[in-house]
């Protein structure tokens, strides 16, 4: 009776072994039957409460992390602006002649906006208009960015000038009697255009910019069947906001013979009206959108709050080590040059992002990532919305994920997965991603 009770007792502690590895198991079947090598692949999870690793795949390796970086700068530049900031354009009257706009790098500026504060100038007695820049440094990429992709939209140029998001929008159509593809510019910016764009069946149009004709030229080649919009980063901020600022105060019959000039703002400068954004509607498209232009300015101007100059991107990467420091965390093997994870020069592992992410598990913006069936994860792991907060990645090559997750065990998990591999596609990459967090949830017990 004895060695029944033995036998079963050691059956029991084997399926009890084999279903604690379960995970593991599972994990590295998936791995193996997808098309992505393994050592192109770099997860860790740990569990919230007590910081103990329950998975990990080469966890210290580093990689390219792509837009999971942001969760990593946003709650540094967060803890520096505090949580009811507001980005501020403002303008001042100086003296009985002079007028000021002070730029607060607002992603959210609009022309609307800038047309509101020309109200506040008197047309009669108007002859000067200055303008204040110095929140930013004027520099217009982070760096490692690519020189030669300035036509993604999804990496505008951004600076103290940030205005209609930077980016311009033009619409390609045939004309009515169909004989010919018109362009048209709302904007009214001064663009060459080189049209190349034929009427057809379908409506495919691809731009480049061509230097060679001018600063600011655009070829348009393909097709067109009905009207499409064209969205074109702004390729000068400073030039826009000015051809623009011009265009407000001519809607007023406002001429000046002077052109604006820069200064600084001064103590005898009074205020007369202002334009706010809050800070959370960035919070909300950093996190869910995954927006670089605005967390590369947020970042920024988090460092020109704490230096009291112009926001640098040294800087603001001096706000994320001190962060680390002020949670305990060790973040002398990584290396972050940006603030979006654009960079190729920033290098990331998995288990310094699961560190952070338990680190920072009650951190009330982090709360702000997509769930599945928003944002970037609008397609994704729908059956796991109410169980999974994520903040996805994607790069040339690279594809990532990392967040918190609620098992069906109930107990709260940090992850991360980071794949950088140029043979495998992203649909491919991703969908890996998907199967292992969907194991995670459902595994996961320790």
């Amino acid at each position: 009776m004895k060695k029944i009770f033995i036998s079963i007792l050691v059956c029991f502690l084997i399926v009890l072994s084999a279903h604690a590895k379960q995970p593991k198991t599972t994990i590295n079947s998936l791995i193996t039957e997808s098309n992505v090598p393994r050592n192109a692949i770099s997860i860790s999870v740990k569990n919230n409460e007590s910081g103990k690793i329950v998975y990990e795949l080469n966890s210290k390796t580093l990689m390219h992390p792509a837009s999971v970086q942001k969760i990593l700068t946003l709650p540094a530049a967060i803890d520096v602006l505090g949580e009811d900031y507001e980005f501020e354009t403002e303008i001042f009257s100086r003296g009985e002649d002079g007028y000021l706009f002070k730029l607060g790098a607002d992603p959210y500026f609009s022309f609307s906006n800038l047309k509101t504060l020309v109200k506040n100038i008197d047309k009669p007695t108007v002859k000067k208009i200055y303008i204040d820049d110095s929140v930013l440094e004027r520099k217009d990429w982070g760096e490692g960015w690519q020189w030669d992709d300035d036509l993604n939209t999804c990496m505008p140029r951004f600076n103290s000038y940030n205005m209609d998001s930077n980016i311009i929008k033009i619409t390609v159509m045939p004309s009515i009697n169909r004989d010919k593809v018109l362009i048209i510019n709302p904007s009214k910016y001064p663009i060459v255009f080189v049209n190349n764009v034929k009427i057809a069946e379908e409506t495919n149009v691809k731009l480049t910019r061509d230097s060679s004709i001018a600063a600011n030229a655009l070829t348009l080649d393909g097709t067109v069947n009905k009207p499409a919009i064209i969205k074109v980063p702004t390729n000068n901020l400073k030039g826009y906001f000015d051809f623009k600022l011009t265009q407000a105060l001519a809607d007023r019959n406002i001429y000046l013979k002077l052109s604006f000039m820069n200064s600084k703002s001064e103590k005898g400068d009074t205020l007369l009206s202002e334009v706010a954004h809050p800070i959370s509607r960035a919070v909300d498209d950093i996190l869910k959108n995954s927006n670089n232009m605005v967390i590369e300015t947020v970042l920024r101007l988090a460092a020109s709050k704490k230096f009291g100059e112009p926001g640098t991107d040294i800087n603001g990467i001096k706000i994320f080590d001190s962060y680390c420091k002020k949670l305990n965390i060790d973040n002398s093997e990584i290396r972050l040059v940006d603030a979006s994870g654009v960079s190729k020069n920033n290098l990331v592992n998995s288990d310094f992002v699961t560190e952070y992410l338990v680190k920072n598990k009650f951190n009330s913006a982090l709360t702000h990532m997509a769930e599945p069936g928003e944002g970037t994860l609008s397609e994704r792991l729908i059956p796991l919305k109410g169980s999974l907060k994520a903040k996805t990645g994607t790069l040339s090559d690279v594809s990532s994920i990392a967040g918190f997750l609620k098992a069906k065990s109930g107990k709260q998990y940090s992850f991360c997965i980071i794949i950088n591999d140029p043979k495998s596609s992203n649909s491919d990459k991703k969908a890996l991603e998907d199967y292992v967090i969907r194991e995670l949830y459902l595994s996961l017990k320790n």
